[in-house]
């Protein structure tokens, strides 16, 4: 790797990439169908149990294969694509993910649909991990920066759009359709990418020396997919369990052994660890996870107090969190604006800065508030978001070789997924030990809740089920109840804004401290130092 980094050095830099515009719009496509497959499948769940006979765990399963297998993959794509070509594993990649979802349409039992899931997930990794690189190909210097910002935010719009998509699709036709839908726009990818995506040519793009790392995929592979595993099951088993303590302990052995064993590989690793020294490169593997844990490890939290609290059906839920998408597709493609008038760092510090504040103002929720009290607060996360993700895309991509550029693409969108998953847990705990503690034994004894309901009522707000609290619930206790759990379930998801809003400043401090422009002007001889 040290000899390209110094060949790259050498290389006439004035000769920049025009840009392609077709290349764009095709992986954007691909951003809005991979990541709204990640959140749209939760709304559909109800119909799913009802019409496949579906018990709790296969329903977690549906939700969680392609997580895992989409966050475990993303790194061993994103370097393999290095060596076989990043086109071909884009077309490969979307091919996979139109195929499992017409399986998942076609599932006859949930046995099937998880499978044909874990597939999705492995199409969504292959795309993902290579489909940053092919813009970063394409775009230099400003120009890139806004082609991905707008690729930032139609996956962010996407994410947030899912619960709406899904209520939309299941209300009008068949929670079927959620995964049929994905068909045409997939074959549309396909023809565009085989179309308008230039295959690179002969000796245009360096490969990375030495033989392919099947030792570092496997070990990166198990390590992603045990702390992903072990965050998933960790709220819902206790984190003590045997299904959450092993994959996490397993997960964070493989990691270990992941380093040491890329440390050794140097010029020939799927990962360069040594780039790990360079601090723009480390900032934007740390900001991936922490902004994720920030954004989506609170939204399903807000989605339990919009519908099972408030009411609102799924499509309603959706269309209230536009407020927060709305902004993110408005603003997000202006991010090289932004650049333009302040250091990266600051541009990070901006964005990360503005979530807190909207996360300071959404922890004033009260139990007798509207969702409007939540407006101020999801169009700050919106604005915020749309500052901050796109820079932090470019940032991983600008400081390594071009060789390299889909391992770093790879590596950072790994951390999107794992963020999720560590936020949801993270604050899941924070959330239900409010709730325990709000309705401890002694106050609901004070409600008059029988003793053998006492744990009944604790878990149905935890899961926001107020409809089966007003139907269980004796009628001489039942209002009060009620009273009590709405001021629980609001105090928990107080409680996790205000957390969020803390360590949203403490990312904004990491932006400004490890973020520095002169290792995007100057990321190889960084890294040539760093060897």
């Amino acid at each position: 790797m040290t000899q390209d980094i110094r060949r790259e050095s050498s290389a006439d830099e004035d000769e920049k990439p025009p840009g392609n515009g077709w290349l764009l719009a095709t992986t954007s496509l691909a951003a809005v169908l991979m990541t709204l497959d990640i959140t749209v499948v939760n709304v559909a769940l109800p119909e799913v149990a009802a019409d496949l006979d579906a018990g709790l765990t296969g329903l977690q399963w549906v939700v969680n294969a392609y997580t895992l297998v989409f966050a475990a993959l993303l790194l061993p794509a994103g370097a393999l694509s290095d060596r076989i070509g990043r086109r071909n594993m884009f077309l490969t990649g979307v091919a996979v993910f139109t195929v499992a979802s017409a399986g998942c349409g076609a599932a006859p039992g949930v046995g099937t649909l998880i499978a044909c899931r874990a597939a999705q997930g492995l199409g969504g990794a292959m795309v993902m991990s290579t489909a940053l690189a092919l813009i970063a190909g394409a775009y230099q210097g400003p120009r890139r920066q806004s082609a991905i910002g707008m690729f930032s935010a139609a996956g962010g719009a996407a994410a947030a759009l899912g619960p709406l998509v899904g209520g939309a699709v299941v209300e009008g036709l068949d929670w079927r359709w959620i995964f049929y839908v994905n068909l045409p726009v997939g074959a549309l990818i396909i023809a565009g990418a085989a179309l308008r995506v230039p295959r690179e040519r002969r000796g245009e793009l360096p490969r990375p020396e030495g033989r392919f790392d099947l030792v570092g995929l496997l070990l990166a592979a198990g390590a992603l997919l045990g702390l992903n595993y072990g965050l998933v099951t960790g709220p819902e088993d206790g984190w003590t369990s045997a299904s959450a303590l092993l994959p996490l302990v397993g997960g964070a052995l493989l990691v270990a052994g992941f380093a040491v064993w890329e440390t050794r590989r140097r010029d020939a690793a799927m990962f360069d660890v040594r780039l790990l020294r360079v601090p723009s490169f480390t900032g934007a593997i740390v900001l991936s996870f922490v902004c994720r844990v920030v954004s989506f490890g609170v939204l399903p939290y807000l989605i339990l107090w919009l519908s099972g609290m408030l009411g609102h059906s799924p499509l309603g839920t959706g269309l209230r969190l536009l407020a927060m998408t709305a902004f993110i597709m408005l603003v997000a493609p202006f991010s090289g604006l932004f650049l333009k008038l302040m250091p990266t760092r600051g541009v990070m510090a901006l964005g990360t800065g503005i979530t807190a504040i909207g996360l300071l103002t959404m922890a004033r929720v009260g139990p007798d508030d509207s969702w409007l009290v939540m407006l101020p607060g999801l169009v700050m996360l919106g604005i915020g978001g749309a500052i901050a993700f796109p820079p932090l895309m470019g940032i991983a991509v600008g400081v390594v070789p071009p060789e390299r550029a889909g391992m770093a693409s790879g590596m950072t969108n790994t951390f999107f997924p794992l963020g999720t998953a560590a936020g949801v847990a993270a604050f899941g705990a924070v959330f239900s030990t409010r709730i325990d503690s709000d309705l401890d034994d002694a106050r609901l004894a004070s409600l008059q809740v029988p003793e053998g309901m006492r744990q009944q009522v604790r878990d149905a707000v935890a899961a926001g089920q107020f409809g089966s609290l007003e139907r269980d619930l004796p009628a001489t206790a039942r209002e009060p109840v009620l009273d009590a759990a709405r001021s629980a379930l609001t105090g928990g998801l107080a409680t996790i804004c205000l957390a969020a809003a803390v360590v949203s400043l403490l990312a904004a401090l990491a932006s400004w401290t490890l973020i520095r422009d002169r290792d995007q002007l100057s990321g190889k001889e960084a890294a040539d130092a760093a060897g």
